[in-house]
């Protein structure tokens, strides 16, 4: 995305109805910089940096929209989103996160009641269409996230007849029967039934040879483990989210010395031409008498 475009494209959006806000981010410096892009489209009535002071504050506030991170300290996104689907069943839950927790608990925020899916990764752009779709009381989910969690048979796929639970749970080998089961809301007794029939269909001995084979059909295993730097060890959707974070507060800097700059500009441009005072009117001369 062009950065001219990024840093404009929030400014010129229309802001027919701003709905009251709550923002639950654990990264100080993305919380800041997502305060600002957002504050565009939304009201901005609170903040949280965990998922306890989060759901006391969504409690307090009984805000219309939130924007839910998964990684939150003390209780996760899910269980965040659970009790505020309960106790304020009209709020829209937008969970704006990275594609590991997308991706490893999209069935359960949907089932706890989120209305959206976002990466913090994607840009100014695609989080307005979230909003927007959202607060027009529809469901929004980032098609990265949509591609990776509704994968369907690849072209290479061997005529082994994998019904679509099967590849449910063959993209979600990396992760333990448990987890599987919480994911897909399955008994743990079924998902140890798939993972039989799934080795007997693909042919091979162990859950680990059936990863390995779907990656070699061309499947993405879930969760969707980030790229990292070597050096750091932060992902890069963590760097992209932070740069993105920096860019909307520099925006937010440069409009407020562009308006003391028209605001020094005027000053100045009645300095050098001050207003001249209204001409009175000439009397009349009286008539001179010779």
């Amino acid at each position: 995305m062009d950065r001219r475009e990024t840093l404009l494209d929030s400014t010129q959006r229309p802001s027919i109805f701003r709905p009251r806000t709550v923002l639950c981010e654990r990264h100080e410096l993305i919380r800041f910089g997502l305060k600002r892009v957002v504050s565009e489209v939304v009201e901005i009535v609170g903040e949280a940096a965990d998922g306890m002071a989060a759901t006391e504050m969504i409690r307090r506030l009984r805000p219309d929209f939130v924007i839910l991170d998964v990684d939150l300290d003390v209780l996760n996104g899910v269980e965040v989103c659970r009790r505020v689907s309960m106790e304020l069943p009209n709020a829209n839950v937008l969970v704006l996160t990275d594609s590991y927790h997308a991706t490893k608990y999209h069935n359960q925020l949907m089932r706890a009641g989120a209305r959206g899916f976002c990466l913090k990764s994607s840009g100014p752009r695609t989080l307005f269409e979230a909003i927007e779709q959202i607060t027009r009381g529809l469901p929004y989910c980032d098609p990265k996230i949509t591609q990776l969690v509704k994968q369907a048979p690849t072209t290479n796929m061997p005529n082994c007849n994998l019904t679509d639970r099967e590849i449910e749970v063959l993209i979600r080998l990396d992760l333990r029967n448990k987890e599987i089961a919480e994911e897909l809301d399955m008994k743990l007794r079924t998902v140890e039934k798939h993972i039989e029939c799934i080795l007997a269909k693909l042919k091979v001995p162990t859950r680990t040879a059936a990863a390995l084979k779907a990656v070699q059909l061309g499947y993405v295993l879930l969760p969707k483990m980030p790229g990292r730097d070597p050096v750091t060890g932060v992902s890069h959707e963590q760097t992209v989210a932070e740069l993105q974070a920096e860019l909307a507060i520099a925006n937010e800097h440069l409009k407020a010395l562009l308006r003391q700059n028209e605001m020094l500009k005027d000053a100045l441009q009645n300095k050098m031409n001050p207003p001249q005072p209204p001409q009175q009117p000439q009397q009349p001369q009286p008539p001179h008498n010779f």
